[in-house]
């Protein structure tokens, strides 16, 4: 009786063995994150009624956008801003405080992807500086790096950005292939982190000479019309008091890129591409090749293309958020856009897709204009506070020959002090009359040690963001928060452009929208931070997590 019922179970067993072989669990064959420098929440339906059917309200229509979101830290700037969307985590975890940070190790300014052990590889000699990049900086994993570990290595991962922190922190530590953009050359580039030379694919794009190619015609307005959603006025902040902010003079389409590359090569070199709608262009042009050539997207194993558009950023910048350059700019945007989406359909298939889009970080009102508008704005001098405060201290600690600096560095609303010249004993002095006299200054919110930071009750305005935007071993010691509608000095924010980093929504609050692959179309209310992205992605893809992760799975996706 016995002999019997193993064979009946066996029988059973074999039988339904070719059925389960024969079930496989649903994946995207392809993941495309989109991140758009610099692009503000409203964007997205400011511009709505001029966008192309295709292109951002194609994702709007047919995909799941995430209305409410913002991100849960600052300093709100473009590397950071990678990191937390690859990471599903804060500076806080994954180190990423800044675009650029004093590093004590270092003895001096460190760029947050700069890796002197690595040499430039596509560029005119191994040692540029362009090219010698990695991402060792970078504390934790990222969701292309769980991708990658998940498939045993053999799902395929490929960052394409202008700028290299846009390229190199979103593809994470491992990935097939990682190219930013040359000025000297006009080329895509990498490292040798990544490979010692580069593909023959990349070569022969290069050889195209499209960044040449692109600075031989005009950037004129798409439509021939009053761009109504923009500031008629908008020059008198580019112009007059504000003059000279731009790369280009004067200010007004049409813009002969021609004359811009001969006028100012030397000193810009192919780097004026970032300015102008075509740096979009070569942005997708690259993208598809690297789709095609690297067949992402072709097998059962999953892949990822990390997609980042840094010209908004520049542009915005330059122009401000009212600009009918940057208006013009995202119309060109969605068409390139729905240039992508159209060979996406065609190569891979909608439904083979799985796309998001969000942006790093948003866009601050120029506080000219604002001031014109009887509202509070201004611009923090901290370009020059680093002076100010070696002053100060000099005069209270005695005047040294040769003067000591006490304060080592300024920036991202940061202070680091040199602990070794001030000592135990007088560092907290030093600290004192710092808070004493930025307090007094117009536009200083308040001033905090680190210490307050981590020990001040939850109820503190933005005392959260604050927190998860420092790392112990990488902040300053003192942090400086400026009213709404300030911000520290920036090249052009004063004279007519833009500028971010903040912990208020104008900088913090960007588009989320998710398409393809399992997407509904619908939207939610709901708050998300930027962190959620990631897990969710871990959730769609069924892989783990980043190990740093601090974020939730958005539920929204799968209620709706």
């Amino acid at each position: 009786m016995q002999l019997r019922w193993k064979w009946a179970v066996t029988c059973c067993l074999l039988a339904i063995a070719p059925l389960r072989a024969q079930e496989k669990l649903d994946r995207p064959r392809l993941v495309v994150g989109i991140v758009v420098d610099q692009m503000r929440y409203d964007y997205l339906y400011r511009y709505y009624d001029s966008y192309s059917p295709d292109g951002f309200r194609r994702l709007l229509r047919d995909g799941f956008s995430c209305e409410n979101t913002l991100y849960n830290y600052w300093p709100t700037y473009t590397g950071p801003g990678h990191a937390a969307i690859y990471t599903g985590t804060t500076p806080s975890i994954n180190g990423i405080v800044a675009n650029d940070w004093y590093d004590r190790q270092w003895g001096r300014l460190r760029y947050v992807t700069t890796d002197t052990l690595e040499s430039a590889v596509g560029t005119l000699k191994p040692s540029d500086r362009s090219g010698r990049h990695s991402p060792r900086v970078l504390l934790s994993t990222t969701i292309s790096d769980e991708l990658r570990l998940a498939f045993a290595m053999k799902s395929q991962v490929v960052g394409i950005c202008l700028k290299d922190r846009g390229s190199i922190l979103p593809a994470g530590h491992f990935p097939n292939a990682c190219y930013w953009f040359d000025d000297a050359t006009g080329n895509w580039i990498t490292s040798t982190y990544y490979t010692q030379q580069l593909p023959e694919w990349v070569v022969n794009f290069n050889q195209q000479q499209k960044a040449r190619h692109y600075l031989e015609g005009v950037w004129d307005k798409l439509h021939q019309r009053p761009y109504r959603e923009s500031y008629d006025n908008w020059r008198k902040y580019t112009d007059g008091n504000y003059k000279p902010m731009s790369l280009v003079w004067p200010r007004s389409f049409p813009y002969e890129l021609r004359s811009w590359r001969d006028s100012l090569y030397q000193k810009y070199g192919y780097g004026l591409l970032r300015f102008v709608p075509e740096g979009n262009t070569i942005t997708v042009d690259f993208a598809i090749e690297a789709i095609e050539k690297m067949e992402l997207g072709r097998d059962e194993y999953p892949d990822m293309l990390c997609l980042s558009f840094s010209t908004p950023d520049y542009c915005g910048h330059q122009f401000g958020i009212h600009a009918e350059e940057v208006q013009d700019l995202y119309l060109r945007l969605d068409l390139e856009i729905a240039r992508l989406l159209r060979f996406l359909d065609e190569q891979v298939g909608k439904d083979n897709v799985l796309i998001f889009l969000t942006a790093d970080h948003g866009a601050a009102e120029t506080p000219a204009h604002l001031k014109d508008l009887n509202a509070p704005a201004g611009v923090f001098p901290e370009g020059k506070l680093k002076d100010t405060l070696n002053a100060l201290l000099h005069r209270h600690f005695g005047n040294p020959t040769p003067p000591k600096k006490y304060v080592l560095h300024v920036a991202n609303q940061q202070i680091w002090f040199d602990h070794g010249q001030l000592g135990e004993r007088d560092l907290p002095v030093a600290i004192a009359l710092t808070k004493a006299y930025l307090r007094q200054q117009a536009g200083v919110y308040d001033v905090l040690t680190i210490e307050e930071v981590m020990h001040l009750p939850t109820e503190y305005p933005f005392i959260a963001e604050t927190r998860r935007g420092l790392h112990p071993r990488r902040s300053g010691d003192v942090v400086f928060l400026l009213e709404p509608g300030w911000h520290a000095d920036d090249e052009y924010f004063g004279r007519g452009g833009t500028t971010h980093g903040s912990p208020y929504p104008y900088d913090t609050h960007v588009p989320l929208v998710w398409y393809g692959w399992k997407i509904k179309p619908g939207q939610t209310l709901e708050a998300v931070s930027i962190t959620d992205v990631a897990p969710t992605l871990a959730a769609l893809l069924r892989i783990m997590r980043p190990n740093g992760s601090t974020g939730k799975v958005i539920e929204g996706l799968w209620r709706h």
